[in-house]
Parts: C-alpha cells; structure tokens; sequence
C-alpha cells in the first residue's frame, strides 16, 4: 500500500473540519431535544444510499474480505459516536474537542502495540502532557470554563474509544477498500439504533418547538457533514500512519472556538485555554519525534 503523507494530512484536515461542523449542528440537535440514538441515527442513515453507490461506483461488493476487523471498527465507532453525542449536549464544542486531544497521544501509544508501527520514545514524553492538560481541564475547583465532570468523562471515553476504532480502520483499509469500510460502519449504526431507538419509543416527530424545515436541516447537516468527514477520515489512514495522521484533529480546537464563539457566543475560560496549551504541546511533541 503506497503511502502519500501530504495527501493523508489534507484529507485529515478536511475531515477535522467536517466533522467539527457535524459537532455544531449535532449540538443544536441536542439542545431542541433530539435523543442520542435518534443523533446517532440520522447522522449514519441518509448517506447510505450516497455511500451504496461510491462502492458500487468504485466496483466493489458489500462482502468485506476481513469480516472481523470491519465488524470491531464499526462497534468501536459506535461506542465512540454514543459517548460523543452523550457529551455533546452539556459541553460547549471547544470543550468537547479540548478533552478529544487525548485521542492522538492514544493513537501514538496504541498504534505501535496493535498494527505494529514503530515505537518511539517521543510517545512517552507526549503521554504526560496530555495528561496534565485534560486534568486541568476537569479537576474540581481549578475552574475550567464550568466543566461538568460526567459529560467530560464521557468526552474522555469518547476519545478512547475513537482512538481504537481509528486503527481499526487502519486495519480494516489493508485488506478492504475504503468506502466498504465506511459502509459497513454507518449501516450497523443506523440498524443498531434505530432498533433500540423504536424499542424505547424515539422517533415521535414532529416536536414542539421544532419545524419539519429545521429538522431536515439539522439532519442533513448531521448526515452531510458527518458522511464527509468519515469518508475524508478514512483515506486519510489509508493514504498515512495512524500516529501522524492523528495529529491533524488538533486543527479542531481553533475550529471550535470559532464556531462557538460565532453560534453560541461562548468565550474560554483562561484554565481551559492553558489545558489546551498543555495538550497542544504533547502534539508537537509527537510531530517533532515523527520528523526525526
């Protein structure tokens, strides 16, 4: 498999992007009252048809040649996705993505165990900053922009469920093409929570306070825009290593102050911006260990 590392880091970067704007239009989703397996539904469900036909498009079957590993990445997405948008809902889009900094140090730290990449020693060095960073960031009674330490545990877990299911699309691309991987992902979502979704009585529509017009708009924004960053997310680990390529999504902070500054008119907290210097700091650890 040939390796294209400009190409993997431009594709990350649009993935980072997409998927701060999914972030966005999923947090509105929640604030209006939308449930997180009818989130988790609509923002897999309506680009499936659009994802059929760029496998088909592309030649390929529905059949993975490696059912196992498909099966874990699209498992370990669905857990990270859950406690994504559990989070998202009490947490301010730059907050979420601050505690989502953790998941390139993990993917440094895990990538040489599971896909046999080479260990550096720079990981090491990496592991305690971003440490420290996301205990500034939630320890009680440092003040950090209010965060609330449940939805940011879950943004924790979110990151390390992410971390895993990012290698496992490493994995997964060696032995099947990229858009089966994506495929097979969004269609176990979509089933698996449109099941639970129906057995707990979601998916009364419309609501109060919310238009069909809005509710299409934020399902498409939640569909558009996620779809577009999982396929760009998924080349990316095809065309680079995991460990740099993870790198990228430090790019989402700058992204999310922006969009909360522009939408919810939310302003750091001091304490917030420095356990996101800290975790910044461990990532330029890991790009510079990269380059030497």
């Amino acid at each position: 498999m040939s390796k294209r590392p400009l190409l993997s880091v431009a594709l990350m970067l649009g993935a980072t992007a997409s998927f701060v704007a999914m972030q966005a239009v999923v947090k509105q989703a929640r604030e209006s009252g939308m449930d997180t397996l009818e989130v988790m539904f609509f923002r897999t469900a309506p680009g499936l048809p659009v994802m059929y036909f760029m496998l088909r498009r592309g030649g390929h079957g529905l059949r993975p040649e490696d059912a196992s590993d498909v099966f874990v990445r699209s498992l370990l997405g669905a857990l990270a996705m859950g406690t994504n948008f559990a989070a998202m809902r009490w947490l301010s889009l730059a907050q979420f993505s601050t505690l989502n900094l953790t998941q390139p140090v993990m993917v440094a730290l895990a990538s040489p165990l599971v896909l046999g990449e080479r260990v550096r020693r720079h990981i090491w060095a990496a592991i305690p900053l971003a440490a420290a960073g996301a205990f500034i960031l939630i320890a009680p009674g440092l003040r950090s922009h209010d965060f609330p330490v449940v939805p940011a545990l879950l943004a924790l877990a979110s990151a390390t469920f992410a971390c895993f299911a990012q290698i496992w699309v490493r994995r997964a691309t060696e032995s099947d093409p990229p858009d089966r991987v994506v495929f097979h992902f969004a269609a176990f979502v979509a089933a698996l929570t449109f099941a639970f979704g129906l057995a707990r009585g979601r998916f009364q529509f419309p609501r109060p306070g919310v238009s069909i017009f809005g509710l299409l708009l934020q399902v498409t924004g939640m569909a558009g825009f996620g779809t577009l960053g999982q396929a760009l997310m998924t080349r990316a680990y095809f065309h680079g290593e995991a460990a740099p390529v993870s790198m990228v999504a430090y790019a989402g902070i700058a992204l999310s102050l922006v969009a909360d500054l522009l939408i919810w008119g939310a302003w750091p907290a001091q304490s917030a911006l420095l356990g996101a210097l800290f975790m910044v700091l461990g990532g330029l650890v890991l790009v510079r260990g990269e380059r030497g």
